[in-house]
């Protein structure tokens, strides 16, 4: 099997995926519009695996005629689908989505009835399978389906966009409406005119667009909240389909780059099986990309902190034991400061080594709070000369879930800065209550 079948069989399986997806998800008051989402997914998807199998086709069989049906047949599906997603709310949608339906059901029962009006003969060999398509009335019937169709799809997209009060609805039906105008120009070039003068190079681009179209809505309904993903097993399901589809743009990428660059058409099964170890290899290498990446990021990001991956490691410390010291110092590099320091039951746990005396320590664990009642501490003319001494800019207390203070957090200055701003202690006092229920002075401490 060539790159090509194997990739429009990944996007088969991606289409249906996302229609049975939308589907489930689905509210009650939504249900008949994502059946009709998925009777179009259903029939792009044996549209490109009907593609996949004739271009693969090495001999003559009496399968092919069926595989001829699988070209023409399933994109009339598909479009009364997509036309019955887009308008069923509305009176006349629902008539227009009948009668195109009726109208499918007429040409595709002519079509089988007698093949001649659709093609008269088909040739399978080395250099391209192709099909003779009959120059008569009925394609050009054919042809005008799909153009008023598509035309159909594209207003009453347009009216859902002109007229939705729901924006994420909106901004939906906008992504779906551009993609299909963009897929149905192509499709109508490559898979219905090119075919008619015998090109049948290209006819699986149609499907690929298609699959495009429909993973970038896919896209727009999750991000929008537009179907309910609350169970376990649709999220791991929608995961395995995010995946599935980065999968199938790897693989287009390989095609196009291996096409380019060796000047052959269809690489051969010991690339192919490389190709797949490749893939193997690069999602398992995921996460292990991602945390380094989201390690490099924070550390590097001087100007501002992630707080996301501050607070994604904190939740993991809150799960066992910590080194003080080692979360002192994951903080100062993270939050960017030259120093940062725990002082807890007379002892100082800090980011690196700091020369405080015994007495010191005492002066800054008497501090204050202030009158406001915050975190951060006023220090008075003493311990104010103590920490110009060190090079430290703030105190605050770090207190449990019942708001006693058990101990302070020390911030030297911040990195990458002459001054210091009083919003990065702002953006410090975030993660405070963070650090505290990390921090349990009877249970956590370890010098």
């Amino acid at each position: 099997m060539s790159l090509i079948s194997i990739l429009l069989v990944t996007v088969a399986i991606l289409s249906f995926a996302f229609g049975v997806l939308t589907l489930i998800g689905a509210s009650k008051t939504d249900r008949m519009r994502s059946a009709w989402f998925c009777l179009a997914t259903a029939g792009s998807a044996v549209w490109a695996i009907s593609i996949a199998v004739f271009l693969a086709l090495t001999n003559d069989s009496n399968s092919v005629p069926m595989w001829i049906y699988g070209i023409y047949i399933p994109p009339m599906v598909m479009m009364v689908g997509m036309l019955g997603y887009v308008s069923w709310r509305q009176k006349g949608g629902k008539l227009l989505t009948v009668v195109s339906l009726l109208s499918m059901i007429v040409l595709a029962s002519l079509m089988v009835y007698d093949h001649e009006l659709l093609y008269s003969s088909y040739a399978i060999s080395h250099t391209g399978n192709t099909v003779d398509l009959d120059d008569g009335l009925f394609y050009v019937i054919y042809i005008v389906f799909f153009f008023a169709a598509d035309s159909i799809f594209l207003l009453y997209s347009l009216f859902t966009v002109r007229h939705s009060r729901n924006k994420h609805i909106k901004n939906g039906a906008l992504i779906l409406m551009i993609g299909f105008a963009i897929t149905g120009a192509v499709t109508l070039v490559v898979d219905l005119v090119l075919p008619y003068f015998g090109n049948y190079q290209w006819i699986w681009v149609g499907p690929l667009f298609i699959s495009v179209t429909v993973a970038g809505y896919f896209y727009a309904i999750l991000k929008y909240h537009m179907i309910s993903v609350a169970s376990r097993w649709l999220q791991m399901a929608t995961y395995a389909v995010v995946g599935l589809t980065g999968v199938a743009i790897y693989m287009l990428l390989f095609y196009m780059i291996f096409t380019t660059l060796f000047k052959i058409p269809n690489p051969s099964a010991s690339v192919l099986v490389l190709n797949f170890l490749m893939i193997v290899i690069v999602l398992l290498l995921m996460p292990v990309v991602r945390e380094v990446s989201a390690v490099l990021r924070s550390m590097i990001m001087v100007g501002q902190v992630d707080i996301a991956y501050v607070v994604k490691k904190f939740n993991k410390l809150a799960t066992r034991n910590v080194d003080l010291r080692e979360l002192a110092g994951f903080l100062a590099d993270h939050l960017h400061f030259a120093y940062i320091g725990f002082i807890i039951n007379g002892k100082l746990y800090g980011s690196k080594s700091l020369a405080m005396s015994a007495d010191e320590i005492l002066q800054i664990t008497h501090m204050k709070s202030t009158a406001r009642g915050e975190v951060w501490q006023e220090p008075n003319k003493s311990v104010q000369k103590v920490l110009d001494e060190l090079d430290l800019k703030a105190v605050a207390e770090l207190r449990n879930a019942k708001g006693k203070a058990f101990g302070q957090i020390i911030v030297g200055k911040p990195l990458g800065k002459s001054s210091f701003e009083w919003r990065d202690l702002i953006q410090l006092e975030m993660i405070i209550n963070l650090v505290a229920t990390v921090i349990d002075s009877e249970k956590h401490i370890r010098a």
